[in-house]
């Protein structure tokens, strides 16, 4: 019986050291697994931008009572993350000795270089990292990180519609607003300005407000505006700002860029008849325009119903704005001239000296228009065309369109009738005699334009007035020494 007895004493002495060997040995190995913690140490920039790089800086700690050998330490990014072409998305750590605790002076620190989807909303998003032993990577460990993402807001201005303004001329201008980011853009405000003054808005101020702009929508902001007529041809500054409200932070951003606008450029022209004199057409040219001409020439295109007979362009020279100047052709109506309006005319005119009447017949009178081209050099050195149609009298074409038939019919005091011929001065002088005061006028103005020209080299300030003053009072000559 105590032989039975000390042998389960001794058998159960042996199952409890055994139990005890296996907790133990269980414990011990509890006690030396790696612990590898995963965290984050910065981001830059933080928060990352919508579209632009970010870089990552990671802590790799081992908290476990063991080292661990052919660590790797691998991203794997989603949306909007992505890993950046050229670099890798792993990284091999080697050892990682144990017992370093989360702060340890000896834990690793990695970085990985991102790329943020342009389009991507402001919020966080999840970055998983996995780190794993190099011999043994079906066996992994992942953490998880919570990266800040920003949407990229910006405005874009862009100046789109007139580059050109003409002075003294209300023109409107259009500025166009952008949203180029990812978030809606809110209370904006737009102003520009002109610091010489040169170019101001009219009926309204040079500032406007837009409430709200959409994601890849724009704002089209028009302005009246007018350059100044003393304003010299040139390329005038216009400085530009935008402010609006970030819609994440409410902090207000400003824009500042600028643009020109050229102050200058093109100008007009009117054309009138003035007259034919010994076979040549005259036309006045004056420049209508606020911008004035160099190099003008005038010229007759070819045309039906019109023939030229020489040269059929007039070089004029340079036409400052509000003068004026006269080019000479010799011109001939052809059968396919234009015509504006026709008509006879008859009646009487009452003579002196007696119950005298004259009696006519006017010939019919065809008015045509011609076309005159004014080719000029604008102030931006362009070379430009400028068509008018000129309404001509055809009668100053004709000789026999000015010969009227008259006769003199006379009544004495027995109430004879008696045809007699009509003085010929008389008859000269009633169908030409105005084309004789053209023909004085237009060499007097000749003549004040010569004198102007020739003083004007000597006093910038010498007239048409003085030049008329002087060649009728004959002041105009030199004083011989």
């Amino acid at each position: 019986m105590r032989k039975e007895t000390g042998v389960i004493s001794v058998i159960m002495v042996l199952m409890l050291a055994s139990m005890a060997a296996a907790a133990t040995s269980s414990s011990q190995s509890a006690q030396v697994q790696p612990s590898i913690v995963v965290s984050l140490v910065s981001q830059d920039p933080d928060p990352a931008i919508a579209g632009d790089l970010m870089e990552v800086r990671l802590s790799i700690a081992n908290v476990g009572d063991i080292s661990t050998n052919n660590m790797v330490v691998a991203i794997e990014p989603t949306y909007p993350f992505e890993i950046l072409p050229g670099t890798s998305a792993s990284q091999s750590l080697g050892t990682i000795l144990g017992g370093q605790g989360f702060y340890s002076d000896n834990a690793k620190i990695i970085k990985f270089q991102l790329k943020v989807d342009k389009d991507v909303s402001a919020g966080s998003y999840a970055l998983k990292i996995k780190t794993y032993q190099q011999d043994n990577p079906s066996i992994t460990s992942t953490t998880t990180l919570t990266l800040d993402v920003n949407s990229q807001d910006s405005a874009e201005i862009i100046y789109i519609d007139q580059v050109e303004l003409v002075p003294g001329k209300i023109i409107p201008l259009k500025f166009t607003i952008n949203n180029v980011g990812s978030t809606p853009l809110r209370d904006l405000t737009f102003h520009w300005e002109n610091e010489d003054d040169i170019i101001l808005p009219v009926g309204s101020d040079n500032t406007k407000y837009v409430k709200y702009i959409d994601v890849g929508d724009s704002a089209d902001l028009l302005f009246n505006v007018i350059a100044s007529t003393n304003a010299a041809p040139d390329l005038y500054k216009l400085d530009l700002t935008l402010t609006y409200t970030d819609p994440l932070n409410n902090v207000e951003k400003e824009i500042n860029t600028k643009a020109g606008v050229y102050v200058g450029g093109a100008t007009d022209f009117d054309v009138a008849f003035s007259g034919t004199t010994n076979g040549e057409s005259t036309f006045s040219i004056s420049n209508v325009g606020s911008v004035s001409a160099s190099s003008v020439t005038v010229k007759i295109p070819g045309q039906p119903g019109w023939r030229v007979s020489g040269s059929d362009s007039v070089i004029i020279g340079n036409l400052n704005e509000g003068d004026y100047t006269i080019a000479g052709f010799t011109l001939q109506p052809m059968g396919g001239a234009r015509p504006v309006n026709a008509g006879t005319s008859a009646g009487t005119i009452p003579m002196t000296g007696g119950n005298f009447t004259r009696q006519f017949g006017q010939a019919n009178v065809t008015n045509t228009k011609i076309l005159i081209d004014i080719v000029y050099t604008d102030s931006r050195g362009n070379r430009n065309t400028i068509t008018k149609e000129v309404p001509v009298d055809a009668a100053s074409f004709s000789s026999g369109a000015t010969a009227a038939s008259a006769s003199v019919t006379t009544t004495n005091g027995f109430g004879a009738r008696k045809t007699v011929a009509a003085n010929p001065l008389t008859s000269i002088w009633s169908n030409a005699g105005w084309m004789i005061l053209a023909v004085v006028a237009i060499a007097l103005l000749v003549a004040v334009r010569r004198k102007r020209n020739n003083k004007r080299l000597d006093d910038p300030d010498y007239g048409y007035g003085d030049a008329l003053k002087d060649l009728f009072s004959g002041n105009g000559k030199k004083k011989k020494r």
